[in-house]
């Protein structure tokens, strides 16, 4: 409690439990109103920050859907980019114990892969080398199940570790709507997941940045070089991109987009649908970078 050290000098009062000596000022208060001290009011707005922030979380997750988690530093460099793309598909029909599910009670065996990714049987099986006891272990009537710490439907058991979001219901769209002969682009995007901005889905040197104006994309050439993809091809590469759509509550949109503020393709930037993956704190700000709805 404070006491005045002169009432008729009203701006130094005494704590009279330690004696701590501050500036103050007499103030009348009606009875019965509720007084807050500085640290009150700093803890009051801490609380409600958290709120918010724990809406907005809530609120992304029913805009977005259901998700599971895939590493942030994972390349998938190991197996193809076709195979990563069918990969990320099949991790859609992951239960938290994980396995993979055909239904809610019926597990995935080895000899339901080839309908579920729609694929002939000599890919099938290209597939299944590549993933076999790297990412997928076959228990033969127990079904299939995934072995691969870095992809987690769930809980996170490692909150140091940076996750990406990958969202189920867009993934199986984007899959089902890309012929085969296109799944590697599908893949492309997996392999580059420690380029992709946490913020903003843009393909940059420094994916952690979250100011706008201090990120540095990559140009199309470099997400070539990293892909392996050849830069001649720029070209090609772009309008295939401009060509894979998927539905998204009833509207088409694109799973990539290119922009550029100065209309020029030294300053192109490269941004992900956050509809199909985003781990950022509100993805309507990646909505405004790119313009991900197909024109008609």
């Amino acid at each position: 409690m404070y006491k005045f050290l002169d009432e008729t000098k009203s701006n130094l009062a005494v704590d009279e439990d330690t004696g701590e000596v501050t500036e103050a000022k007499a103030v009348i208060i009606p009875i019965g109103s509720r007084v807050i001290t500085p640290k009150q009011q700093e803890a009051y707005d801490e609380l409600k920050e958290r709120q918010i922030k724990r809406e907005m979380r809530r609120k992304i997750q029913d805009e977005l859907g259901y998700f599971y988690f895939v590493m942030r530093e994972h390349k998938f460099g190991n197996i193809s980019a076709e195979s990563a793309a069918r990969l990320i598909y099949l991790c859609t029909y992951l239960n938290y114990n994980n396995e993979f599910m055909l239904t809610e009670k019926q597990k995935m065996k080895k000899s339901d892969l080839q309908d579920i990714l729609g694929l002939c049987t000599g890919t099938t099986h290209k597939f299944w080398k590549e993933v076999c006891d790297v990412y997928i272990s076959d228990f033969g009537e127990d079904g299939l199940k995934l072995c691969c710490s870095e992809i987690v439907r769930g809980k996170l058991s490692d909150t140091t570790c940076q996750y990406q979001k990958v969202y189920i219901e867009s993934i199986r769209n984007i899959y089902r709507a890309t012929p085969p002969t296109k799944h590697r682009y599908l893949g492309y995007i997996f392999q580059l997941l420690p380029y992709i901005n946490i913020e903003y889905n843009i393909i940059c040197e420094n994916p952690r940045e979250t100011e706008l104006d201090k990120i540095k994309p990559l140009k199309i050439s470099e997400i070539c070089d990293i892909l392996g993809y050849d830069r001649k091809n720029i070209k090609r590469f772009k309008n295939i991109y401009k060509q894979l759509v998927f539905d998204y509550r009833g509207q088409k949109e694109r799973l990539f987009t290119f922009f550029s503020y100065w209309n020029e393709d030294a300053n192109m930037r490269t941004c992900i649908n956050p509809h199909i993956l985003y781990c950022g704190s509100d993805y309507r700000k990646v909505e405004i970078l790119g313009a991900f709805v197909q024109i008609k």
